[in-house]
């Protein structure tokens, strides 16, 4: 069988449309103004497009029965990492989104701000360091000399950059691979990377398909993440005082929802991983194990704090283009209060 074939570009297909959009500048319209208050009431007609990854809001929302609850209309387009949803916002076409750590980052480096409306703390970030088969991996220095692949704009690339550092490792020491979040768990199956981190379920889906290949120890995978997760929005849906009242009530409709996962985990398990993934019960409840919880926490300076550190790890392997920039309004701090 033929092996596929990764481009391997200097500058990567992520960092380019990062820069493009920063380009573009910012779109015309009022300016956005984190004091202004939020409407009270949605209104009618309003209107609210999520940019969903792996359809989990979509599940979650509509198995609850929280998205019938909603006094708007709320659509849902599923986006692979955080790029395409910039890149989402930036065409108007969606109006928030659900990602880790990075996407924000890069929304702020794109000159095309898009502040975190919600927090919440994963009990386990699940995502896993796994090598193909062969490839020896106990220790983050075994790194050393692999081909790492990994998906740029996404939480994996902080991942990545944490493991070296935490081996007294520099990107001279590996080969970094940028490619699609798509593509990185096709690669390694492949054997066109040594090492990549996956998140679940394609964690355990290719586990279970190579039971011979290694991984890092799961403390030292999930030390290297910082187990964040957001909701975010560009600055021109937060302007709106329409959306800006509808992403409010979907603030609290989503934590309501992640209860009632949280409630009943074999009834989650059939309705997401069986249901709309469509994979295997067992390797479902895995993928769930992996993961863990979803626990709600403040937008408050803390979190501003927590931002500014992986903008620090990445600007400190030379992966902000300008340099380092700071994480002040990287919160829109008027929904601390959303239930």
């Amino acid at each position: 069988m033929a092996r596929m074939r990764f481009r391997l570009p200097r500058r990567t297909a992520a960092l380019a449309a990062v820069l493009a959009i920063a380009a573009c500048g910012q779109p015309s319209g009022p300016a956005y103004d984190p004091s202004a208050p939020i409407p009270a009431q949605v209104a009618p007609g309003t209107t609210v497009t999520v940019a969903d990854q792996q359809s989990i809001l979509k599940t979650m929302l509509t198995a609850s029965g929280e998205l019938d609850r909603l006094p708007f209309t709320v659509k849902f387009a599923d986006f692979a990492g955080g790029p395409s949803i910039l890149e989402s916002f930036r065409a108007g076409a969606a109006q928030v989104a659900i990602v880790a750590d990075v996407p924000p980052i890069h929304a702020q480096i794109a000159r095309f701000p898009s502040p975190i409306i919600k927090a919440w703390q994963l009990t386990k970030p699940g995502v896993g360091m796994v090598a193909r088969p062969g490839v020896a991996l106990r220790t983050p220095a075994d790194l050393r000399g692999k081909k790492i692949g990994y998906a740029e704009g996404t939480a994996h690339q902080a991942m990545v950059l944490r493991l070296l550092r935490s081996a007294g490792l520099g990107k001279h020491d590996v080969q970094l691979v940028p490619l699609q979040l798509t593509e990185v768990g096709e690669a390694l199956g492949a054997e066109q990377i040594d090492v990549a981190p996956l998140m679940e379920p394609i964690n355990t889906k290719y586990r279970v398909a190579h039971p011979t290949a290694q991984a890092l120890p799961d403390p030292i995978a999930q030390g290297a993440q910082s187990g964040l997760m957001f909701l975010y929005a560009p600055q021109s849906a937060l302007t709106n005082p329409a959306t800006a009242a509808a992403l409010r009530d979907l603030n609290g409709a989503v934590e309501r929802a992640r209860q009632w996962v949280d409630a009943d985990k074999q009834r989650w398990i059939q309705t997401y991983y069986v249901g709309a993934l469509k994979i295997p019960a067992a390797v479902g409840r895995v993928a769930y194990e992996g993961q863990g919880s979803w626990h709600p926490i403040p937008l408050d300076a803390a979190l501003v704090k927590r931002q500014q550190d992986t903008i620090d790890t990445l600007a400190a392997f030379d992966e902000i283009p300008g340099g380092r920039i700071s994480a002040d309004g990287s919160v829109d701090f008027r929904y601390a209060t959303t239930p």
